[in-house]
């Protein structure tokens, strides 16, 4: 393992984010003002990644795929906003849940944009959503919550967050329908 300090315009830490995270396995990014206005120092704990030759290409879920039966996209966002109200008044980082449907109503968002054609920066914001959730997948270790078939630590994850979080969540919603679907213990 080794450290790697970079000292970035604040506009291009997301690039340089994604670009660290292609090229190694990454823990989480720290963020610091810098002394240049307008730059900031991005520290992050990196190790080697495998040598992927020789790998087969892992391919992640459709939209249609990971988000069908998913609640209604307003329904998601109400969700959200008001997990957001809810704990306003308590410190502490979000629960994984809360990271994962976030995530996923922004990827939506994003694709949304896409097929009407909307010039946003919904998908920046979205990919962003999708990193700070393969942090917290990759800071929890061998305790991870990943439930899909690629883990978090790996470069298929890292070059494509958002396909990411919609193999999560596709895990993370056939795990709740099933769950809905089991008799409560007791009932007859």
């Amino acid at each position: 393992m080794f450290e790697i300090r970079v000292i970035c315009d604040a506009a291009d830490t997301g690039p340089v984010t994604a670009a660290l995270e292609a090229a190694f396995r990454t823990g989480a990014v720290r963020r610091y003002p810098s002394r240049t206005p307008g730059q900031e120092r991005l520290y992050v704990t990196a190790d080697h990644q495998p040598d992927p030759a020789g790998q087969p290409a892992r391919t992640w879920p459709s939209p249609d795929a990971a988000y069908a039966g998913a609640p209604v996209l307003t329904d998601e966002l109400t969700w959200v906003a008001e997990t957001v109200a809810a704990a306003a008044g308590r410190s502490g980082p979000a629960d994984r849940v809360f990271c994962l449907r976030r995530a996923a109503a922004l990827d939506r968002i994003a694709l949304l944009d896409d097929t009407l054609h909307v010039s946003s920066d919904t998908p920046e914001v979205a990919t962003e959503a999708a990193r700070h959730l393969l942090a917290l997948d990759r800071n929890a270790g061998g305790d991870s919550p990943s439930a899909g078939t690629v883990p978090p630590h790996t470069l298929d994850a890292a070059r494509d967050p958002r396909g990411y979080v919609r193999q999560e969540y596709a895990a993370w919603h056939r795990r709740n329908l099933a769950a809905a679907d089991r008799p409560a213990r007791g009932a007859k």
